[in-house]
């Protein structure tokens, strides 16, 4: 069943007598049809999905694109598996989250069906009051991706101040949110100098990211073709063995410094 993210900030008063299951499948995924993507993500994103700049009422953003309507996400099938070779950070570490008036402060989404009354599941808290030690690594790898999307903020700041974003409606999107592209002849027209400028700012990939991910249109539009429910696969029953893998800063993802 579909629910709005809930975030509220983790206090062992509020939240000591809970606890927290891993995801199996991605059911609670199943009507985001946008995940905002950190700096580190955009090159894995790329190969798996298109990729639109949204802007809110606080910044920029770059946006996976799931779904060609709202509420809808083509990437996960009818069993909660998830269709793509690349999983969007901000799904990875559900159900915990950050909140813009918390940062740093680890969140949990309320309304999940992953935080539990039962003590047969994981801790928030260790027996002195303090975020466990997992919890203090998805806070960790949260505020790393968070420092990502706000050099995507601001690397699109600049591009939008030079004129270089337009509005985008990809063929058969019928979402309500207005997505915006590289205004691509207003890129390939600028000049030396102007276009080292934005490879100091370590805005060039993410342009590059935008434009060669625009023909992964074609495979969502594929996937809105095909049945939402799949053939088993030969490890569609096992857990995913790799959720706490998908934390590792270091190794899989190369998450940058956030210094």
């Amino acid at each position: 069943m579909a629910h709005a993210a809930h975030w509220v900030p983790l206090d062992v008063k509020r939240h000591g007598g809970l606890m927290w299951q891993r995801f199996t499948a991605y059911h609670f995924a199943q009507h985001i049809t946008q995940a905002s993507l950190a700096e580190a993500e955009l090159r894995h994103a790329a190969a798996s999905f298109p990729i639109g700049f949204a802007q809110t009422a606080s910044r920029w953003q770059a946006v996976a694109l799931l779904g060609l309507r709202d509420e809808q996400n083509l990437i996960v099938d009818s069993q909660g598996r998830w269709r793509a070779a690349y999983v969007p950070a901000a799904l990875r570490s559900h159900p915990f989250g950050l909140h813009a008036e918390y940062p740093e402060k680890l969140c949990i989404d309320q309304h999940s069906p992953f935080v539990v009354a039962r003590l047969d599941a994981e801790p928030f808290f260790n027996q002195h009051g303090e975020l466990a030690s997992f919890p203090q690594q998805v806070l960790a790898f949260l505020q790393q991706r968070e420092a990502g999307c706000q050099r995507v903020a601001q690397q699109l700041d600049a591009l939008a101040n030079a004129k270089l974003l337009t509005p985008w409606q990809p063929e058969g999107y019928q979402g309500s949110a207005p997505l915006y592209q590289i205004d691509e002849p207003a890129w390939k027209a600028l000049s030396a100098e102007q276009m080292g400028l934005f490879w100091q700012l370590g805005a060039v990939p993410l342009v590059y990211a935008q434009l060669i991910s625009q023909r992964q249109l074609g495979v969502l539009r594929s996937l809105l073709q095909r049945p939402t429910t799949s053939p088993p696969e030969a490890n569609a029953s096992r857990p995913l063995s790799e959720w706490q893998e998908a934390f590792s800063s270091e190794e899989r993802y190369q998450w940058p410094d956030p210094s």
